[in-house]
């Protein structure tokens, strides 16, 4: 190891480590914040933790950045000379693979979740006495957002196009085309920000529309076995939320974390265009774009389950 560039190579920084306790913190802010109900006291303390979590967070990850701004060559090239086994693969291709390992059991755990509440809660129907609330019945959300079908669609295309569009930027970088990288990276940013800003759009429409309400939906309240499409359930008259019931909860808390993981695959992404702006990314250079391509192919695969098990099923 008495080469200076292969020292060099390896940068030794405590912002990973630093992020990872500042998500920790982020987390038992959130929850001792959100526990106990209304009548809990000292919930303003608990948010405060939760925001100084967050901003650990971002102080964290712009060091991180700040570290391998200046990097100009790839990384852990002298660790292959502790074993063969990092000769065939990087360290930090290596990590990636358990990080998404760990993501995998994130979201089975909430599919999972959506699945076994579903089973144990039946669906509405005429030959079901579920009382007029609707209470003690499952309203699919794919029954709240059937007028917003049109824009998971839309959402799901974007997100498969934007995996193409990684892969292209790969392509180029490995070709020596810092120019067609980067436009490869801006469309792919264009592309997850549509996602985001269509799926704000929809959470908002459902937080708000009244799903149940005979004078301004024609609904007609009194006949149980006629009811219009678009009058969902009387519990829905406020608009489908969170703690409208365990439909939302499990919607919402399984579209949010995706839609957290496309934001902060949104952040990277911006690294990447600043990056391949410079001609940082080439023929040997090139596998920051290969590890984020992991993540973002990652994220949209979750959508490919997602969207069906809320929006069709």
């Amino acid at each position: 190891m008495s080469d200076d560039h292969e020292h060099h190579a390896h940068i030794e920084t405590p912002a990973p480590f630093l992020f990872c306790i500042a998500t920790a913190i982020m987390f038992i802010g959130l929850v001792m914040a959100t526990a106990g109900g209304e009548d809990k006291t000292g919930d303003a303390g608990y948010w405060f933790v939760f925001i100084i979590g967050i901003m650990g967070m971002f102080t964290a990850f712009f060091m991180w950045i700040q570290d391998y701004w200046d990097q100009d060559s790839e990384e852990d090239e002298h660790i292959e000379t502790y074993h063969s086994f990092w000769a065939t693969i990087s360290t930090r291709k290596f990590g990636m693979w358990i990080f998404l390992l760990t993501e995998v059991m994130v979201f089975s755990t909430l599919l999972s979740a959506y699945m076994r509440y579903r089973a144990a809660v039946p669906d509405y129907s005429p030959d079901i006495d579920c009382g007029l609330q609707f209470e003690d019945c499952w309203v699919p959300a794919a029954d709240v957002i059937r007028s917003h079908l049109i824009f998971g669609v839309i959402n799901t295309f974007a997100l498969l196009l934007s995996s193409l569009t990684v892969v292209l930027a790969l392509y180029a970088a490995k070709n020596n085309d810092p120019k067609a990288t980067t436009r490869y990276l801006i469309v792919t940013f264009v592309l997850g920000t549509m996602f985001l800003v269509l799926k704000l759009w929809e959470w908002n429409e459902m937080k708000n529309y009244n799903f149940w309400d005979e004078a301004h939906n024609g609904c007609d309240i009194r006949d149980g076995q006629n009811i219009p499409d678009h009058c969902i359930a009387p519990k829905y008259s406020d608009g489908f939320w969170l703690d409208t019931s365990i439909e939302g909860s499990t919607f919402y808390i399984t579209t949010g974390t995706h839609g957290a993981h496309v934001f902060i695959g949104l952040i990277a992404i911006l690294y990447l265009i600043a990056k391949a702006n410079k001609d940082a990314y080439n023929e040997e250079y090139h596998e920051t774009i290969e590890l984020f391509g992991l993540y973002w192919h990652y994220v949209d695969l979750v959508w490919v389950f997602v969207f069906p098990f809320f929006y069709l099923y």
